[in-house]
């Protein structure tokens, strides 16, 4: 039926009864808020960076950080070395790890490319040193590819509950979208439980 048949709003009164749902969305707030930004500046320096021919060990870094895109050890070594730098049952866990994407650093670095070096070029000549040409000249011209950049780390920063439930044990600092999963996964074992017994 496209037509709704009855309006009722149980459901969001039952979901506003439940516990930990303001400390879980603001959890997921802050850590959309600050993954973001954190992601979306390190992506732009970075990108920056790679273009520079000056930058000691550029292809090297570059190709090791293209490799990582490819290669994943898994979730037991993930693990291990989330739990041996601190990062489990820690809020720095959900921003940390995602700091450095090599895919939006990639669409960084292409964009920057497109840029003429002329304009580096005469910055330079002028005594500006590299973070002065990236603040100065790079970064309001590459604004459109942080944008998208934004865009594409906020919604995955959002969506994001897999990291809650392989290295958070604390409740304090679930997510949103965790304890959603959690309610789901609970309200689905009623309804076979449900359906079997009868």
């Amino acid at each position: 039926n496209f037509i709704p048949r009855g309006i009722h709003f149980d459901n969001y009164t039952a979901l506003l009864n439940v516990s930990d749902l303001s400390s879980a969305l603001i959890v997921s707030l802050s850590r959309t808020v600050l993954g973001t930004a954190l992601m979306v500046a390190a992506s732009g320096f970075i990108g920056y960076l790679v273009t520079k021919d000056e930058m000691w060990g550029r292809k090297f870094w570059y190709r090791f950080l293209v490799i990582t895109m490819y290669f994943n050890a898994g979730i037991i070594p993930w693990y291990l070395t989330m739990r041996n730098l601190h990062l489990t049952n820690n809020f720095l866990g959900y921003i940390l790890p995602t700091l450095v994407s090599p895919f939006y650093i990639i669409l960084t670095k292409t964009y920057v490319e497109s840029i003429p070096r002329e304009l580096q070029d005469a910055a330079e000549v002028d005594g500006a040193g590299t973070l002065k040409v990236f603040f100065s000249i790079i970064l309001p011209i590459i604004k459109p590819i942080l944008a998208t950049v934004a865009i594409f780390a906020a919604v995955g920063q959002w969506n994001s509950f897999q990291d809650t439930l392989i290295y958070i044990t604390d409740q304090k600092l679930y997510s949103l979208q965790y304890l959603l999963y959690q309610y789901i996964n609970q309200a689905s074992s009623l309804a076979m439980t449900v359906k079997n017994s009868g």
